[in-house]
């Protein structure tokens, strides 16, 4: 990495309060006061983008999240894909070997930074890749005897019998022999209703698709590298399903293992296993992206070896490089050479006969709505037909019986969890749960994961201020240069998808008269704090292409907004979303009781409040954003920071003149010539209803 920067200059030195005093003092750094033992990860953001030398400040600096404090991520792991622009963008060597460090104090942390890192290696920079090899042997080294079992590993946080097991390399669960045959046949034809009563054996997981040798730190890279090498591959196969599902067979008997998905949410849960008769693969042109449901569970609950209570307080306990750097750990120290012998990314691992084969296909950007002409289905849309509805005409005399519970079902669908967790042999797990995901190849997804980054932001924003605006936030992970996952939202269809049944089982269209016979004074109230939040969103980050089948409705009655291909400075062909601060139909009004209705004005007073309070925080997007002007991404171009900050208005206007120019967004946006026309567009040329 001879190119980086080792160290800053003298003239780019701040913050000498970061010394080695071990007096309690404060430091100040605009306008946020801070401990000194503790140093805010948005303050270093700030000083890195500066070009101050933020060297000690990262030895100082919170890795993981809080678990029991979620209000606002102020830790270096959220922060992890600006870090990355601005080490390449100014060739921060300093920064690179601090990551080693902090690495091995957090395998969280080293595995986000691996996916992050990984992603950017189509950038034909040579010394990304170079470093990702240093990165990945380096970790291998350190974590070669540990089977890294999720929240099990984080040693320094349990008791002194705990943390000596798993010094040591044991497992904190007691292993047995492999699982039984009646047990390894789950998912197969040969699988009998059988229960697993021992305790789990959670050996590191060994790669089926390749040679290499098994690992802790590379155990769960493994695990999704195989699932992404099927997605890679799946468009070459016929007929798909079947091949996914013999697939996911394949991968399945080398589960429960020490691997999770890389989620906040469920990360201190470990896969038990695939459910295969979930499978779905999507309509594609060239790719196959195809949807999982994972059965895990979360084994130091289910050991009784952490009480409860205490379990996300002790995850939570900061953790710092400079703390490591205090204790000596001399397995940390080892200097064997890795012998592991595995590529550093999945492009390189296709074949070439499979090469010559993928050349024929189209790979223009694939997004949730896909715009190829043969194409009109979005995984969203087809995940809509996961539900499991008996498409029969309901009769009129049928329909007056129906009990707001059977309608919502009828549009919805049942929740099949029962029905798997009957089935599974792991059901009397306490703590067993699902997860749904899809899995892309083919498609950049550090944008949309961007996205939803600056969302969640806004969402913390208003959890700070205690609003009752509401975003859903789901999560969005780009595993390497062109693939990743997505989160499944559950219990939420498209807009365009519910018209549709809507119109097959009452023959209706009008999304206010679904409301009308089916809405609860809870429902209202969801869609109201939703759809504020969302058009605030909308406008500050100008998110476009927000036609129904980028909007779904939760069986709650909230709205979401998915598919983020076209925001602050992107915009589909054309443009026609143009001068639209945000999506306000007047269906939307309509179910809010209309322009002069109490609901309305409610609206408005909310969407006031929520322009205030992100007004107060502003610093806070402006950040992620500034700090990834220089990237790759396709949503910046010229000005789009300084168009950004235009939106927050002026810093001097009063809440009077404030108020009125929140209320010109709002008259500006409903009705919107430009946004009906784009739904009419859309419906003609996708078929997507409006």
């Amino acid at each position: 990495m001879s190119k980086f920067k080792d160290k800053p200059t003298s003239s780019q030195i701040g913050c000498g309060c970061l010394g080695s005093s071990k007096q309690k003092t404060i430091m100040k750094f605009s306008h946020i006061e801070i401990d000194e033992e503790i140093v805010s990860a948005q303050i270093i953001m700030e000083m890195i983008y500066r070009g101050q030398n933020a060297e000690l400040a990262l030895s100082r600096c919170r890795l993981n999240p809080n678990l029991v404090i979620l209000q606002f991520r102020d830790d270096l792991e959220y922060f992890i894909p600006q870090l990355i622009n601005h080490i390449i963008y100014k060739q921060l060597e300093y920064v690179l070997k601090f990551i080693l460090k902090a690495a091995e104090v957090d395998f969280f942390f080293a595995h986000t930074f691996f996916f992050a890192w990984r992603s950017i290696v189509n950038d034909n920079n040579p010394e990304i890749e170079n470093y990702l090899r240093l990165f990945l042997s380096t970790l291998d080294r350190v974590y070669k005897k540990t089977l890294l079992i999720a929240a099990c590993i984080e040693n320094h946080q349990f008791n002194d019998g705990i943390e000596q097991q798993v010094s040591k390399g044991v497992p904190i669960v007691q292993q047995v022999s492999k699982l039984p045959d009646r047990i390894q046949a789950y998912g197969t034809l040969f699988y009998s209703n059988h229960v697993f009563n021992d305790t789990l054996q959670l050996a590191n997981y060994e790669s089926i698709f390749r040679q290499a040798k098994p690992s802790g730190f590379c155990s769960t890279i493994d695990f999704w590298d195989d699932i992404i090498y099927i997605s890679q591959n799946l468009h070459l196969a016929d007929p798909k399903l079947i091949s996914l599902k013999a697939d996911i067979q394949k991968i399945n008997r080398g589960l429960p293992a020490a691997v999770y998905i890389p989620f906040q949410g469920v990360r201190n849960y470990v896969v038990l296993n695939i459910v295969v008769d979930e499978c779905r693969v999507f309509s594609t042109k060239c790719r196959s992206p195809f949807y999982l449901c994972f059965e895990i569970y979360r084994p130091e609950e289910e050991a009784e070896l952490i009480p409860n209570p205490l379990r996300n307080s002790r995850l939570s306990i900061p953790k710092t490089v400079g703390k490591m750097d205090n204790k000596n750990n001399s397995e940390n120290n080892e200097t064997q050479d890795c012998t592991r012998n595995r590529p550093t990314y999945l492009c390189k691992i296709v074949e070439a006969e499979e090469d010559a084969e993928e050349g024929k296909d189209d790979l223009t950007q694939f997004s949730n709505i896909l715009r190829d002409n043969d194409v009109t289905h979005s995984y969203y849309e087809d995940l809509n037909n996961l539900v499991s509805i008996q498409n029969v005409k309901v009769q009129q005399q049928q329909l007056k019986k129906m009990t707001k519970k059977e309608l919502t079902d009828s549009i919805y669908g049942c929740d099949n969890q029962d029905k798997i967790k009957n089935n599974s042999p792991f059901r009397n797990f306490k703590t067993w749960k699902l997860v749904h995901l899809i899995v892309k190849s083919g498609d950049d997804l550090r944008q949309e994961q961007f996205a939803m980054q600056l969302i969640s932001t806004f969402d913390q924003i208003f959890k700070i201020e205690q609003l009752k605006l509401q975003l859903t936030t789901y999560e969005v992970i780009s595993l390497g240069p062109g693939y990743g996952l997505i989160e499944v939202v559950k219990d939420a269809l498209s807009i365009d998808s519910i018209k549709k049944k809507l119109n097959d089982i009452l023959q209706i269209k009008c999304l206010s008269h679904y409301f009308k016979l089916n809405s609860s004074q809870a429902m209202i109230s969801n869609f109201l704090n939703s759809l504020v939040a969302y058009s605030l969103v909308c406008y500050f980050l100008q998110i476009k292409d927000r036609h129904n089948g980028n909007i779904l409705l939760h069986r709650d009655g909230n709205i979401v907004h998915i598919d983020f291909g076209f925001f602050l400075s992107s915009a589909p062909k054309g443009n026609l979303e143009k001068e639209v601060p945000f999506k306000l139909t007047e269906e939307y009004v309509e179910i809010l009781g209309g322009y002069d209705s109490n609901l309305f004005k409610r609206f408005r007073k909310m969407f006031f409040e929520g322009f205030k309070a992100i007004r107060r925080h502003k610093d806070k997007i402006i950040l992620l954003v500034k700090m990834m002007e220089n990237s790759s991404l396709n949503c910046f171009k010229e000005n789009t920071l300084l168009n950004l900050e235009r939106r927050f208005l002026q810093d001097d206007l009063s809440d009077t003149q404030l108020y009125v120019q929140c209320q010109k967004l709002i008259d500006l946006s409903r009705g919107n010539w430009r946004a009906n026309w784009y739904d009419k567009y859309q419906y003609y040329f996708q078929g997507i209803m409006y």
